[in-house]
């Protein structure tokens, strides 16, 4: 847990408090944080005692949002039933970051949470298609929702026309993040030229779709 500024999306340079999960269902090759990957890293910590560490963090940064991430928080959902609600009542807004992955805990949370950055994982990053799972999560609750996709060298144009269409069709109004991949030695950069073209072809169907790349890395921070 610790207070940084949100380095990516639609809240980008927005002071939040972050809580980090262990855990998640998938294992992209860009991923930022891979020790959080395998269920059961990191540490057991109680509701009282996560509340003490934000109350703590808000008062020192001035943060007025917790971002919830990972990981995957989502497969926590028992735990959120009772912080999203605290954080609401403490005057603090949720942030939740996911995966999109778990449409039934988020319809279970959807209400509690302020904006939903929702993760569309490319097959050529994960090996796997979840585009009908991706659909069905957008679905719940598409106007908090702005969507983010991890653009690499190797995406294609032929899964990125999937990302278009399935962001269309839920919602035109849905925003659509398009963010370069910070290069790891597991994935190397998209050519810039690439991610232009993919931003021309999203805003040919979507009414707002921008490309950020993500800042954590530029700003030194977390």
């Amino acid at each position: 847990m610790f207070a940084s500024l949100q380095g990516e999306g639609t809240r980008l340079g927005e002071k939040q408090v972050f809580v980090r999960f262990g855990g998640c269902n998938l294992q992209c090759d860009y991923c930022d944080e891979p020790e959080t990957i395998p269920l059961g890293s990191g540490e057991l910590r109680s509701l009282r005692d996560i509340q003490r560490s934000i109350e703590a963090l808000v008062r020192d940064s001035g943060a007025a949002s917790v971002s919830w991430t990972g990981g995957e928080p989502l497969i926590q959902k028992s735990f959120l039933r009772s912080a999203l609600p605290w954080a609401r009542a403490a005057g603090l807004s949720n942030y939740m970051e996911t995966n999109g992955t778990h449409p039934a805990a988020l319809r279970e949370l959807a209400t509690h949470c302020d904006t939903i950055a929702m993760d569309v994982k490319l097959p050529s990053a994960t090996g796997r298609e979840l585009w009908s799972v991706h659909r069905e999560f957008l679905s719940v609750a598409p106007e908090k929702t702005f969507v983010k996709v991890i653009l690499t060298a190797s995406s294609s144009g032929s899964e990125w026309r999937k990302v278009v269409d399935l962001v269309a069709d839920v919602s035109p109004d849905v925003p659509l993040i398009l963010q370069p991949v910070t290069p790891t030695p597991a994935a190397a950069g998209i050519p810039p030229e690439t991610a232009l073209h993919f931003l021309s072809m999203a805003r040919e169907r979507l009414r707002d779709a921008r490309l950020i790349p993500q800042w954590h890395p530029v700003w030194g921070l977390p």
